[in-house]
């Protein structure tokens, strides 16, 4: 499988048991609900890897960056049996793994910056000269290549595509842009 990205909105399989327990505790009832998508899934180690890298965003709450999370993290101890299992979904044969975890793995907790709109910032900013490329959410490795070029064309004066003024911060002073996006109200979509 490549890596992929499954943006459809997933409730999780549990048994009748499972779901009537989670649906009892108040902390743990919203994984009976369906929950938004985003399933990562990438195949790692070159032609004869033997692993795949998960991820979920799916903890889809604002908020403002911690200082420094090495020192406490904030890690949901159930994550990686909620991307499992949301992953399976996706690629059927990790439900192997939903009873029969690996015992190598690991888990990293970071940020999905985004703007309102989930579209990338890029272009110049704050003092002259300041460029910018950001808050590319979770499409970072796809989109990355197109923004550093856009960016660079900024930078040197290169020719910039039409749609460039709306990628930056430009687009703040365009009202009817805006309330088209808020419109739309898919946020997954770039």
């Amino acid at each position: 499988m490549p890596f992929s990205i499954d943006l459809d909105q997933r409730s999780l399989d549990w048994s009748r048991e499972e779901r009537a327990a989670l649906a009892e505790d108040a902390e743990l009832a919203w994984l009976t609900r369906p929950i938004a998508g985003g399933t990562h899934c990438r195949p790692d180690g070159g032609e004869n890897g033997t692993w795949v890298k998960l991820g979920w965003a799916y903890n889809t709450a604002p908020s403002e960056p911690q200082a420094d999370l090495a020192n406490e993290p904030r890690l949901d101890p159930q994550f990686a049996e909620i991307v499992i299992r949301g992953a399976s979904q996706l690629n059927p044969a990790l439900a192997h793994y939903i009873e029969a975890p690996p015992v190598r793995r690991s888990h990293y907790g970071g940020y999905y910056t985004m703007t309102e709109e989930n579209w990338p910032l890029i272009g110049p900013m704050g003092p002259e000269g300041s460029y910018l490329v950001g808050a590319l959410s979770g499409f970072g490795s796809m989109a990355a290549c197109q923004a550093g070029r856009m960016c660079a064309a900024w930078v040197c004066g290169g020719v910039l595509p039409d749609y460039a003024d709306d990628l930056s911060l430009a687009r703040l002073q365009k009202p009817e842009l805006l309330a088209d996006l808020r419109k739309l109200g898919r946020r997954s979509i770039l």
